[in-house]
């Protein structure tokens, strides 16, 4: 949990979060699904949380947006605190640890911790900013442009320029469907943007 202390929280604050309870999950683990009140707020320590809606006949997704390390997930924050039906859906993107904040603990920062209120806003204008750069890149961007910046955006924690990821999660993650990614890819590559594998794509002339 040591990531947690490099936060600026009040020290009262880490001992309490320290002793909430913690939770591994697997890749597409579900956390929160439409429907559902939410239990619990995770807060990852590491891996992602992917944060996404489908449509009424579950066929295409649309990622709104990750939950990475130190942050905390707003829209099961909402859930909890309005005590309303999750409209997302929420899986872990990867294998990851989360710590588990209860209702009862986040009403009672909210009175104990001003360094918790400012984590709490912090969070929300980030993720709230991803979120208007999702509708903005779905409505003005073209395919291309989008899958471009999704490379870009996917390979910045890895070592190699690597996305290790399928054309159709690609797909589901952009609202489109596994032909179209393919198709774009085949002329990245063609173009030297790209290497592609089985399972894998290693960025090598994309910004």
């Amino acid at each position: 949990m040591e990531i947690i202390s490099t936060l600026n929280l009040e020290l009262g604050l880490i001992k309490e979060i320290h002793n909430s309870k913690s939770l591994t999950v697997t890749k597409n683990q579900s956390i929160l699904k439409p429907g559902d009140i939410a239990k619990f707020v995770p807060i990852v320590i590491n891996g992602s949380l992917r944060v996404f809606y489908k449509d009424k006949n579950l066929k295409k997704e649309i990622l709104l947006y990750n939950v990475i390390q130190n942050q905390i997930c707003f829209s099961s924050y909402i859930s909890i605190i309005k005590n309303n039906s999750s409209k997302v859906f929420i899986v872990a993107e990867k294998k990851s640890k989360i710590i588990l904040i209860s209702k009862n603990s986040i009403l009672s920062w909210q009175e104990k911790y001003k360094s918790w209120n400012e984590f709490i806003i912090k969070n929300y204008i980030n993720q709230h900013e991803v979120l208007l750069e999702s509708i903005k890149d779905i409505g003005l961007n073209k395919i291309d442009t989008r899958l471009k910046k999704y490379l870009v955006q996917k390979s910045k924690n890895t070592t190699d320029k690597t996305v290790h990821s399928t054309h159709e999660f690609i797909a589901n993650e952009l609202g489109t469907s596994r032909v179209v990614i393919s198709r774009i890819l085949k002329k990245f590559e063609k173009s030297g943007k790209v290497e592609l594998s089985r399972g894998s794509i290693k960025l090598k002339n994309v910004s």
